[in-house]
């Protein structure tokens, strides 16, 4: 049986530990990734982890886009498809679909999976990087049983997306940082003066001798990663819908062809509602290494999830600036964690800032405020206004005073840059209202809860905004104790 494929993704049949492509819509990416690797589990016996950011539900996943090519190709005899599994009878091969924020740690035997693929990785946090890179991790090579992985050679990380925002994490970390995430070799395995003969013989085709041939055979095998950028115009099986769709945008708006049909990024989101206030942090230097003083207290700002999402940032004032030095999220955890979580930072803690449900009582018969006060912390809920549109205004003018450590809130700035106003589905426009079904909307409302601390609602119409805590004069121990 024979199967066409992008030429331009032929490298997923040859061993690399990271497998990246990026580029616009209509590029075939999320397809190449699907047939390779219903080729490669009917080869060999593999575990393959297809893995989103968010994902609620399996329909949410890329288990239809495997059904489908099965189908297609005529191979549902050599598969069978489960509601939240796919398995190859010929082999053994599994397929695992699941979400990577917050569910990772919950996943079984991660450390025997093969191919873990992100898909619509422009939306994976920082956190979920580092957790997921080290976690995929093959065999010792004395295993009997080799190293794990579709060549033998240990498990690797396919990741496919289209980039939106310059500063996503995934962006920032493997194509604008790629030296140092997702270099073509390790220096250290491959001198710089080999991969330059093996780049010179790649590109001349030319036939090599055998000893040669085998040189070059031992560099390909030891390489680290392929980064390559997919676009429309590398797709042989573009449909001309989109291509009519492609050539309306191009002939009116080059930018926006640029953004959605050749994979250039943009500065800010569609609809984004902090973004004049995200674009000047920039330019005026504002997201940089932040330090954090242990001679200053650290006060957190909160936004409860209970069974969804708790956010937490953490602000120490310096003068009449404040200095956003971390960010934690988390879901489905209870409160000790995040207590356990602010200790493990060693951080000097003065008021914690919970939003207004934290006085709501829990199962327990006790309030979030009130359990955390028992912790040892002085506590302030601070209320939410009627009006989202007030707090909204709080944090726009609180921002100048703003610098924010660009590794340790990564996340945060995540929320801030995709918190944005809902579409209104019939017409296309935005409407007045936050979006708040989104994994952002907690950071952003947790960064509210900073911005209302500081003023009453009344002032929160007013231009300038006074900082308002007041630093004790020795730094607070852990839980709030001298």
């Amino acid at each position: 049986m024979e199967i066409e494929f992008n030429e331009k993704l032929a490298f997923l049949f040859k061993p690399a530990r990271l497998k990246i492509t990026y580029g616009g819509r209509g590029a075939g990416k999320t397809d190449g990734y699907a047939i390779a690797l219903i080729i490669l589990t009917m080869q060999r016996k593999l575990r393959v982890l297809c893995l989103r950011e968010i994902q609620n539900s399996i329909e949410e996943s890329v288990k239809e886009t495997i059904e489908s090519y099965i189908a297609q190709y005529g191979l549902e005899w050599a598969f069978d498809i489960k509601d939240k599994s796919i398995t190859c009878t010929l082999n053994g091969s599994r397929f695992i679909f699941s979400g990577l924020r917050y569910k990772i740690n919950s996943i079984k035997s991660l450390a025997k999976i093969d191919i873990a693929w992100v898909e619509e990785a422009n939306n994976a946090s920082k956190s979920s990087w580092d957790k997921l890179m080290p976690t995929i991790r093959g065999k010792h090579e004395s295993s009997k049983d080799g190293l794990g992985g579709p060549f033998g050679l240990g498990p690797e990380v396919w990741i496919s997306f289209n980039p939106e925002l310059d500063d996503d994490e995934t962006y920032d970390r493997y194509i604008v940082k790629k030296e140092m995430y997702a270099p073509d070799w390790i220096s250290t395995e491959v001198p710089k003066e080999e991969q330059t003969w093996f780049n010179r013989v790649t590109e001349s085709s030319i036939v090599l001798p055998a000893e040669e041939q085998a040189k070059y055979d031992e560099i390909e095998r030891k390489r680290y990663a392929y980064v390559v950028k997919v676009n429309y115009y590398d797709n042989k099986w573009f449909p001309p819908d989109l291509r009519r769709e492609m050539e309306l945008l191009k002939a009116h708006n080059m930018t926006k062809y640029l953004e959605v049909w050749e994979g250039y990024t943009k500065q800010t989101l569609d609809g984004a509602i902090y973004a004049d206030e995200l674009r000047q942090t920039l330019i005026d230097g504002r997201r940089k290494k932040v330090a954090y003083d242990p001679f200053k207290p650290v006060y957190t700002f909160w936004d409860l999830g209970h069974s969804d999402r708790t956010a937490i940032w953490f602000i120490q004032r310096v003068g009449m600036e404040y200095n956003v030095i971390n960010y934690y999220e988390n879901r489905l955890k209870k409160l000790p964690h995040y207590l356990e979580h602010m200790k493990s930072l060693g951080y000097n803690y003065g008021t914690v800032y919970q939003p207004h449900d934290a006085d709501n009582e829990t199962l327990a018969s006790r309030s979030i405020a009130a359990l955390t006060r028992a912790a040892g912390f002085k506590v302030i809920v601070v209320q939410r206004p009627a009006k989202k549109a007030v707090g909204i205004n709080a944090v726009r003018t609180v921002f100048e005073l703003c610098n924010f450590d660009e590794e340790n809130t990564k996340d945060g700035w995540q929320c801030l840059s995709r918190y944005a106003y809902k579409v209104n589905e019939e017409t296309g426009n935005f409407s007045r209202e936050p979006d708040h079904d989104t994994p952002w909307s907690h950071g952003a409302d947790g960064f509210q809860t900073f911005a209302l601390s500081l003023r009453t609602e009344e002032d929160t119409k007013k231009k300038k905004l006074k900082p308002t805590f007041k630093a004790p004069n020795q730094p607070r121990a852990w839980m709030g104790h001298s």
